[in-house]
Formats: C-alpha cells, sequence, structure tokens
C-alpha cells in the first residue's frame, strides 16, 4: 500500500505523501494504521527522518505509531511533513504541508480535551444545571475554533468537515453518558437518570451509532463506548450498582451492542474490546467462558474472531490452578534463564517499562516495602521493553536487586502468553509455580490480605 521512494528524485506536484521526522526515537521505524490494520512498516533513516509516497490508499483517518500514536488525516493530494519528539509525543507534534492543517485541528482539540480533563472529576459533582452551564461554555471555546478553522481554509472537503465537528461535539457528549455514574453524591443512579432534565439527553436523536466515517477518531470511540455503557447499566440496574469490570454490565453490553451497532466493522470492534477487557482481567472462569461465547457469536469477521480466540487460549493457561508458562527469560548477567528455574517458593511477579518512571519508581518502593513484611515471597521485576543495554543501565542506576530482575528473552509472545495488557497487572504463584491470581495487583488495597490468605492456606 505503501512504497518508499527518494524524495529527491519524485515529482511531488502529483501524488500523494506522508514524511517527518523523529526526535529521540524510540524504534527504528514508524507503523501506520488504518481501521485496526497496519498498513505499512516505514523504516526510518540515518537522520531519523522518513518520506513515503502513497500509491493505492483510502483517504481519512490514519494512525501513526511511533511506541505513542496519535491520528492524521489524509486525503489526495497532501504532502504532510510531521515533526515529534518522543519526550513529550502530544505536545511536540507538529504538521506542515499541503493537507496538514486538518491533522494540525485534530492534534489541537486532542491537547484541548487533556487540559479540560485534568480535575474534571470535581466537575462531575456539580449539580445538573451547573454542569450543563460548564459544558456549554467548553463548547463556545471549541465552535469558536471550529469557525475559524473553516474561515482560515475554505476548501475543507465534506469528510473532513463531519470528522471536525464530531470532534468538536462528541466529547460533551460522552461527558453527558458518563455524568450519572461519575456524580458521586447521588448513589440511585437509577432515579438520578430519571429525575434529570427532560432534554438532558435530546441530543442522542442526531447520533450516528453506525458512521464508519468516525471510526477511528477519539472523540467518537469516547462517546461509543459510555453510551454503551449507559445503555447496558439498564440492563442490571436492579440487580447490582453500576460495574464497568462485572459479568453483568459486560454481558449487557454486548447485548446493547448487538441491538444498536449495524455496521460490521463498529460491532466487530466494541465486541472484541469489551470482550478482550473483560477477558484480560477476570477470575470469573463461568463469566469468562460465557462472555467468550457471546462475543465470538455475534463477531463477523473472521480475523477478529481469531484474535478473541487466541485470547482465550492464553487467558485459559493463565487460569488459577494451571502451571505458569515456562517462558524464557535474561538475568542482569546476560545469561539466558527459564522462568521455572527461578521460582524456589511462593513468588510475585510484576512488571516495569523504563518508558513509565513513575510506575518504575512506585512499583520498586512498593516492592521493596512488601519484601521485608512478607519474606515468604520473592518478589520478581520483569522487564517488559526489548533493549538490554537500557535495562541493564536502569537496574544500575535504580540499585536495584539484581538477583531479583529480569526481562523477557521474546517480548511480545511472552506479553502474549502472561496476558499482560497493563503494567499494572501482577502474578501470585506457589513455590511450584503454580498460579494463585494472574490478575493481581501490588498497588491494590486488598493486595496484602491476599497474600496473608495464601500463607495461611
Amino acid at each position: 500500500m505503501l512504497s518508499a521512494c527518494d524524495s529527491s528524485k519524485k515529482d511531488k506536484s502529483d501524488g500523494t505523501y506522508l514524511g517527518g521526522e523523529i526526535i529521540n526515537p524510540k524504534w527504528s521505524y514508524i507503523l501506520l494504521q488504518k481501521n485496526d490494520k497496519i498498513v505499512d512498516t516505514i523504516p526510518l533513516d540515518a537522520h531519523n527522518r522518513f518520506f513515503y509516497e502513497f500509491t493505492d490508499f483510502d483517504p481519512g483517518l490514519y494512525w501513526f505509531w511511533h511506541r505513542e500514536n496519535q491520528l492524521i488525516h489524509i486525503e489526495p493530494g497532501d504532502s504532510i511533513m510531521l515533526r515529534v519528539n518522543t519526550l513529550e509525543f502530544d505536545e511536540s507534534l507538529s504538521f506542515s504541508g499541503k493537507g496538514s492543517e486538518r491533522s494540525g485541528f485534530l492534534i489541537d482539540l486532542f491537547l484541548q480535551w487533556e487540559e479540560e480533563n485534568e480535575g474534571f472529576i470535581h466537575h462531575y459533582q456539580k449539580e445538573p444545571k451547573d454542569f450543563q452551564t460548564l459544558l456549554d461554555s467548553i463548547h463556545q471555546i471549541r465552535i469558536q475554533k471550529l469557525r475559524k478553522f473553516y474561515e482560515k481554509y475554505d476548501n475543507v472537503s465534506e469528510s473532513f468537515k463531519e470528522i471536525a465537528e464530531a470532534s468538536v461535539y462528541y466529547d460533551n457528549y460522552r461527558r453527558k453518558e458518563s455524568y450519572p455514574f461519575s456524580h458521586y453524591k447521588k448513589n440511585d443512579k437509577l432515579t438520578f437518570i430519571e429525575e434529570l432534565p427532560s432534554d438532558f439527553y435530546s441530543f442522542r436523536e442526531s447520533i450516528n451509532l453506525n458512521n464508519s466515517n468516525l471510526r477511528d477518531l477519539y472523540s467518537y470511540q469516547r462517546y461509543l463506548n459510555a453510551f454503551l455503557d449507559h445503555q447496558a447499566y439498564k440492563g442490571y440496574c436492579q440487580d447490582q450498582s453500576y460495574n464497568t469490570v462485572s459479568f453483568l454490565h459486560n454481558y449487557n453490553k454486548i447485548k446493547v451492542i448487538d441491538k444498536y451497532i449495524e455496521n460490521s466493522e463498529l460491532k466487530d470492534m466494541n465486541l472484541y474490546r469489551t470482550g478482550r477487557r473483560f477477558i484480560e482481567n477476570s477470575n470469573d472462569k463461568k463469566g469468562v467462558n460465557e462472555i467468550f461465547r457471546l462475543v465470538t457469536t455475534s463477531i463477523t469477521s473472521p480475523e477478529v474472531k481469531m484474535n478473541v480466540e487466541k485470547l482465550y487460549d492464553s487467558h485459559k493457561k493463565m487460569e488459577a490452578g494451571n502451571i505458569i508458562p515456562d517462558l524464557m527469560l535474561v538475568d542482569a548477567e546476560e545469561r539466558m534463564v527459564t522462568l521455572s528455574s527461578r521460582i524456589q517458593k511462593p513468588t510475585v511477579l510484576y512488571f516495569w517499562s523504563y518508558y513509565n518512571h513513575m510506575h518504575l519508581e512506585e512499583s520498586h518502593k512498593k516492592v521493596k516495602d512488601l519484601q521485608s513484611k512478607y519474606p515468604e515471597f520473592n518478589f520478581i521485576g520483569i522487564n517488559v521493553n526489548d533493549e538490554n543495554d537500557k535495562w541493564i543501565k536502569h537496574v544500575k542506576q535504580h540499585k536495584f536487586n539484581p538477583s531479583m530482575e529480569y526481562r523477557f528473552n521474546n517480548v511480545k509472545d511472552s506479553r502474549k502468553s502472561l496476558v499482560i495488557n497493563s503494567l499494572s497487572k501482577t502474578i501470585v504463584l506457589d513455590r511450584k509455580g503454580k498460579i494463585l491470581n494472574s490478575h493481581a495487583n501490588i498497588h491494590s488495597i486488598d493486595f496484602e490480605n491476599e497474600l496473608l490468605a495464601y500463607l495461611n492456606q
């Protein structure tokens, strides 16, 4: 779909191009993705730059990946250059060249969303009238940006107008869907929803839940998820309180997706994400089996269904009572060792990345405290990055105990085998490597009680 080209030999008056420069690169390449599918892997040159020509492409939103990701909007004839510093990815990302104004508008609204959301949980505690007033003021700022954009660029395509306007409107729509569940003053959520002003959700009449043009847009995805969560709650509100990680919530959410989402790509995307989140994080064996059955019954894409099946198979191997997969690790002296050889007594496995410094420091600080309280356990830290030298440097720099620090020999396969979807994941094993809990969290307020319970078994 994309092919490398020498920019010095190309006539850029025709064709569609994407190029750029990565400051402080983390990979030797970038990824371009559309609709959950990798379009191409684009290598960086010796100066950390790239330049590519689209030879046959589908206009619209693309994901640009270089460890982190952002959206780019590309239309025929565009010649877009980007520049990003990985130390401040979103804040440093800039665009230039023909067609770049559209991507610039999207990143501007994305950064505004992040700024608005700092401490926004406090705004959810406002009464409905005051909350609506706040949203109206936010909307006015956004709509002014949109008007200025239209005034400056008078040849905006209808396709991008739809995307731009959705970026302006849908974030506030999402906040209104989430409002009852983030308003902690009211415990009876159903009654609170029923007592909201009659026009509080009138915007839903204009919503298209099956708009494939908006499929990859942050604002649209966030809204769909919030709407589906809201509707799912109505299916079990008489039985339990609002809980997005419960079996009942996810069971009803799948039913809601089947009811409201007709577009096959959007339906499969939301079914997959709902199923994945539950399967990856639940110890409810019966519930996992039922969610898996429902999701795979409704998904239409063979590829998406296969991904769910692979995830389910990995999860089954990681259920409590099974022996943990015997993966290959690298120790601090760069020797290959098996995971099973490191398990000599009850063991807690926790994971870290040198790209997340706050988590790196907090997790090791927590483990130091836990190790002193529970010497019956070994606490083994496993790094999830690829670069051995950087890992060794961080182990030495932070003075971690090298005898309890390892990294995966094959990061990608190991993360799949252990179903590691988050650095907060913690795995507790007995002295023989039998899994006691594959969905623990060392930072949970219940974690120490779990350790005590295992010791008293």
